[in-house]
């Protein structure tokens, strides 16, 4: 199996060796074998003499073929060790970056530098930011702040999921900038939900208090208390504010996604996230509600409760998974 790993690393095997070699990653424990194998195939590669007109190029395209092989495999069991603790990605890591982030003090006019954590597809990363405040970041998530953070701003951008238990701190609050709307707090429990792709901004507040507050409507003010859930439509402009069970919204942290009569088509976005896979909806289940709690369940056992409870038939397509509608298995549910 060695020779058929080092071929799919290499970007050399058919589309028919790909699956065969994922099915048998899925199985058993694979997975350990295969992570041992692309080391040593990663080793012999990082020791082929290069040379050094061609290292940045042949850099690239290695990092390229580990992209392509970390999409395929973060399909396998990626639930066995679903938390992983991001790495800081790319900043502060030269000597001229360093020096920059040591003379901020005394060069306020000193150019920025940012650091971004992120969480692939399929990930959930926590991070503890310099002020001691913890940000969980969901699937497919980012958060980005800069070298003065906890010093003169505790400014964050978010894109995507993240919650936070903020550090309190009266003379600095943390704020979150999240497309038009900013969360400002002085510290709290809270959870903000800002995918580009999503309709509306939601923000629930666990404990303590946040101020929401927005980039283009200066007067505009809203205060939030524990156990409220904001919901901000980023077309119509409209806040809306209702008191729920926090828990529905931030056990994702934990490990957990509730889904209550969530329609088929919201509910695959959240599975996307997840499990990183791509899904296609016949227009005639799109609406079909799910509730359900999913807790360290691989796909396939989900996808297996789908089909049980409500008529629909799930068609593997290549790298796709089909949702199609059963209609006998419709008239048999009515």
């Amino acid at each position: 199996m060695k020779s058929t790993i080092k071929k799919y690393l290499s970007g050399k095997s058919s589309e028919k060796e790909q699956n065969e070699l994922l099915n048998w990653v899925r199985t058993d424990d694979n997975l350990t074998s295969f992570q041992s194998t692309k080391k040593e195939w990663k080793d012999e590669i990082a020791g082929q003499s290069v040379s050094s007109d061609f290292q940045e190029p042949w850099k690239k395209i290695q990092d390229r073929l580990f992209g392509q092989m970390q999409t395929e495999l973060q399909r396998t069991r990626r639930m066995l060790n679903f938390f992983k603790y991001a790495a800081i990605l790319a900043v502060l890591v030269s000597v001229p970056a360093l020096t920059y982030f040591f003379m901020q003090k005394e060069n306020p006019s000193a150019p920025l530098i940012y650091t971004t954590v992120a969480a692939d597809f399929g990930q959930i990363s926590k991070v503890v930011l310099p002020d001691n405040t913890v940000v969980w970041i969901n699937s497919g998530s980012e958060v980005r702040y800069n070298n003065q953070f906890s010093e003169s701003n505790r400014d964050i951008q978010l894109i995507g999921e993240a919650f936070f238990k903020v550090s309190e701190n009266a003379e600095l609050p943390l704020i979150v900038h999240s497309h038009e709307l900013q969360v400002k707090v002085l510290g709290t429990e809270f959870g903000v939900m800002a995918y580009p792709e999503e309709s509306s901004i939601q923000v629930v507040l666990e404990k303590g208090k946040v101020e929401l507050t927005s980039s283009t409507h200066s007067n505009f003010r809203q205060e939030m208390k524990p156990g409220e859930l904001a919901s901000f439509n980023k077309e119509k402009k409209e806040l809306t504010l209702s008191n729920v069970n926090t828990g529905l919204f931030t056990s994702w942290k934990d490990g957990l996604i509730n889904i209550y009569n969530l329609p088929l088509s919201e509910l695959v976005l959240k599975l996307e996230k997840r499990y990183n896979q791509k899904f296609e909806v016949d227009d005639a289940i799109r609406n079909l509600p799910y509730t359900f709690t999913i807790k360290n369940e691989n796909l396939n056992n989900v996808l297996r409760l789908m089909e049980k409870i409500t008529p629909v038939d799930v068609v593997q397509s290549g790298n796709v998974i089909k949702l199609k509608y059963n209609s006998k298995k419709a008239q048999k549910m009515s």
